[in-house]
């Protein structure tokens, strides 16, 4: 209901006051009652409603739940400091963290098992249909192209392109965003753009069309989506191992896109992965199987024996889980680590001209 201050962990007073109106906070505090930290706990037997019109079993246990996002994330199951990557339609981004700080464009919950962990969330509405939309250009210039839903030349230019299409060090790297849909991060509507970062300067230049080059497409419409996502999360990790600058652990793929290694590969290089890049299959029905999971530890677990302790005895990774590609490579995630500060400025420069 977004009344509750998730640092705090209590309700939030102004909210109450804001949303009871003349009724008083307190009288809300009441009605709204007081809620546990505990993801696991029993809040009592099953009405006898439900055992009568439905035929539940009447020793059957309520047990504090929670919502679709939440579910889906322990259905991973993620560690602190994994991520996760859906490449569908559209990219959205998961990652469990120690760390609290909500902004604008991303969602911040209570991690729906464990105290002192978040659950952090980005959603993007570009995601394949924009690969999609490169990928349909390069195969239509490509005459040995006969499948024109291959994805085998988009690939190849991808893997064979220099990062940031940048052909040496003292030319500047090429950064664009592409968004057949209007965007909400950031915030901008239907359109394609391209501009120049000289990284020693911090000079951002919009590119001239006459220079850009189709073939450059593959790599930097891949980097574009990839940097936005470690924009929006670097504040939140931190080093998994010593000597090792900030990142996730892992970095889990998932959807349609997950089964494409080229883009797993620059998936690792720019957002890292101290342990590599893993495809992730739990079936079509995440979200039911992280509240069964959440039900079966609630039922189970000794005192003391945590969501983490229990499910993980249980989780085959070998039946779900493939590495696809390595995380961390010294040198260039650095590289794009330089590239990250002209990307948020080029998404600046866009907002600033669309804010109108």
């Amino acid at each position: 209901m977004n009344l509750w201050d998730i640092k705090a962990g209590e309700w939030h007073e102004k909210l109450l006051a804001l949303a009871a109106g003349h009724f008083g906070a307190e009288d809300l505090k009441r009605k709204l009652g007081q809620v546990s930290e505990d993801g696991g706990l029993h809040l009592g037997k099953v009405s006898n409603y439900y055992v009568q019109r439905y035929g539940f079993d009447a020793a059957c246990t309520v047990v504090a739940f929670t919502g679709d996002n939440p579910s889906t994330i322990i259905a991973l199951p993620l560690r602190s400091l994994d991520a996760m990557v859906s490449l569908g339609t559209s990219t959205t981004f998961l990652m469990s963290t120690p760390e609290y700080k909500p902004d604008p464009a991303t969602h911040f919950f209570n991690h729906p098992t464990t105290p002192g962990q978040y659950m952090f969330m980005l959603c993007y509405k570009n995601g394949g249909l924009a690969r999609e939309k490169v990928r349909d250009a390069i195969n239509a210039k490509t005459s040995s192209v006969k499948d024109q839903t291959s994805w085998a030349a988009f690939d190849e230019l991808l893997l064979n392109t220099p990062p940031l299409a940048q052909r040496n060090d003292s030319k500047h790297m090429k950064m664009g965003l592409y968004f057949p849909r209007p965007e909400i991060i950031p915030n901008l509507p239907v359109g394609e753009w391209h501009f120049n970062y000289y990284p020693e300067t911090k000079m951002l230049e919009e590119s001239d069309a006459d220079t850009r080059k189709l073939e450059d497409d593959a790599r930097i419409i891949v980097e574009s989506q990839m940097l936005s996502l470690r924009l929006r999360s670097r504040d939140l990790v931190n080093s998994p191992a010593k000597d090792l600058p900030p990142q996730p652990r892992r970095v889990y793929l998932v959807g349609g896109g997950s089964r494409n290694k080229a883009i797993a590969e620059l998936a690792g290089q720019i957002l890292g992965g101290s342990e590599g890049v893993f495809k992730l299959d739990v079936g079509e029905n995440a979200c039911a199987l992280g509240g069964a999971y959440k039900a079966a530890w609630a039922i189970e677990r000794k005192d003391g024996e945590t969501f983490e302790d229990l499910i993980g005895k249980r989780w085959r990774e070998d039946e779900f889980v493939e590495k696809i590609a390595e995380g961390y490579q010294k040198g260039l995630f650095e590289k794009y680590g330089e590239a990250v500060a002209g990307f948020k400025d080029m998404e600046l420069e866009l907002l600033k001209r669309h804010s109108n």
